[in-house]
């Protein structure tokens, strides 16, 4: 069972990725791909039996699963076993030594300190159970409570009654499911700790920000800033915790890639990738929408000046139908408000009066407050970005997208800041802000790989015609 935890996720991402991008990836890319978008389409799998009335038993969640997968496979049978065949063929060992004698002495050291970081990542992760208050209190609470009740109105109905008197139902199940649902598979399949999903997650992460920037700059630049993205303490710490926000990290972090890809190569594989991957980050916390509205004028702009006229709608139509459920199922049927959402809808009321938008005095509290209190662990980011806008000005055109993504959540997330700071005297969330704000890191990190790089031709570029 334990194997079957682990092993039935990726099967259902392979499917699909199989489904949406046939041939066009390299593959630990598609392995880590796999593993995310399977875990995602697994948490949706088991909500939807949640919503008919089925629990969401190993059993049950199980034959969903390998029924989709059969769907999925049916749709290309001659080329599922042309592709299985030529697996067969591989061998992987080969292949490695052949990547390992081609590295040079630097890209070796590179590879050496990538696996160190990753293996004693993975050792911390998996050796330390569920401690962080957050989690025993809210998000693996919730697991275990759907663990034994197999059904959200069941796990609220118990939790409520356990405790009827302190009227906690609504802080614990308001939040977005995913990272509960998780748990309570990985706990349901037989896993002691769930745990290992994020050791694996951070794993596939470093695998797919390498990927993306190989096809664009050098192997001993990617492999550079790969060990950098690896390393950045926030990102690490949050990795080994068992909380939602590195989760939403990778999910968001994807989803931006993928549509810069798309801008690149204007094919809809890619765009399809990029609106489920940034609906499955609302999927785990519902600070999604805010951001999504930069995303979506920019996809608006390219895809009008480019005549693709569609891709636009297709693009939020893959976001709205997975980012929208949780806020629907836990009013009308939970009978709850969802996360931080009242705040912020509040806070957009307040901005409707135009002197509550001017207050020049709250503006600077808010940014001082941001910049040497919440954000001080970050500054050495933002002068690198900086510093690397200034020094290679005349590459950023090339990547003005990519920028202007990257400007618009800082904008966003300014706003969203100052939303949430009216009405308050004091406003000292610092962790809070923290560990939404390491969503941006690897965007800012991939931005300032590609432009300090001399640029080469993607390899995958000439045969992206598959990628439909």
């Amino acid at each position: 069972m334990l194997v079957l935890g682990l092993l039935l996720p990726i099967l259902l991402g392979l499917t699909i990725c199989r489904a949406i991008i046939p041939g066009s990836v390299t593959i630990p890319a598609r392995l880590a791909l796999a593993y995310s978008l399977g875990f995602g389409f697994l948490t949706l799998a088991m909500f939807f039996l949640n919503v008919i009335g089925l629990r969401f038993s190993l059993l049950n969640t199980t034959i969903l699963v390998s029924a989709i997968i059969g769907i999925l496979l049916l749709f290309r049978r001659k080329s599922t076993w042309l592709e299985f065949h030529s697996a067969l063929k591989i061998n992987p060992f080969v292949r490695i030594r052949q990547f390992i004698i081609s590295l040079s002495t630097f890209e070796k050291v590179l590879v050496g300190l990538l696996i160190f970081f990753l293996l004693s990542h993975f050792v911390i992760t998996v050796y330390w159970p569920v401690f962080r208050s957050d989690s025993l209190t809210l998000y693996d609470l919730r697991a275990k409570l759907l663990f034994t009740e197999q059904s959200f109105p069941g796990a609220a109905a118990r939790f409520d009654n356990q405790l009827a008197n302190m009227d906690w139902t609504g802080a614990v199940f308001s939040h977005a499911p995913m990272t509960s649902l998780v748990h309570t598979w990985l706990y349901l399949s037989g896993w002691a700790s769930p745990k290992v999903f994020y050791a694996l997650l951070f794993l596939s992460l470093a695998i797919l920000f390498y990927y993306f920037l190989s096809g664009y700059v050098p192997r001993y630049h990617a492999l550079l800033f790969t060990l950098v993205m690896v390393t950045i303490p926030f990102s690490y710490v949050y990795a080994t915790a068992s909380y939602p926000h590195f989760a939403f990290t990778f999910y968001f972090s994807l989803g931006t890639f993928f549509l810069c890809r798309w801008i690149r190569l204007q094919k809809t594989g890619p765009l399809l990738l990029a609106g489920i991957l940034l609906g499955l980050s609302a999927w785990v916390r519902q600070v999604t929408g805010i951001f999504f509205i930069g995303y979506l004028v920019i996809a608006l702009y390219f895809g009008f000046s480019r005549r693709r006229f569609f891709a636009p709608f297709l693009f939020a139509a893959c976001y709205f139908s997975i980012a929208s459920l949780w806020n629907i199922y836990s009013k009308n049927v939970l009978d709850l408000t969802g996360g931080i959402v009242p705040p912020i809808s509040e806070g957009f009321s307040y901005l409707l009066t135009i002197e509550r938008f001017l207050l020049i005095w709250k503006w600077k509290n808010v940014l001082d407050w941001l910049w040497n209190t919440a954000l001080v662990g970050f500054q050495v980011v933002h002068y690198l970005l900086l510093l690397t806008i200034i020094l290679y000005i005349n590459r950023v055109w090339k990547h003005r997208f990519l920028f202007l993504i990257i400007l618009s959540n800082l904008l966003l997330f300014l706003i969203g800041v100052y939303i949430s700071s009216l009405g308050r005297e004091e406003w000292s969330h610092g962790s809070s802000v923290q560990r939404l704000y390491i969503m941006f890191l690897p965007i800012i990190w991939y931005f300032i790989a590609l432009i300090t790089a001399e640029p080469r031709l993607l390899n995958s570029e000439s045969s992206s015609s598959q990628n439909k």
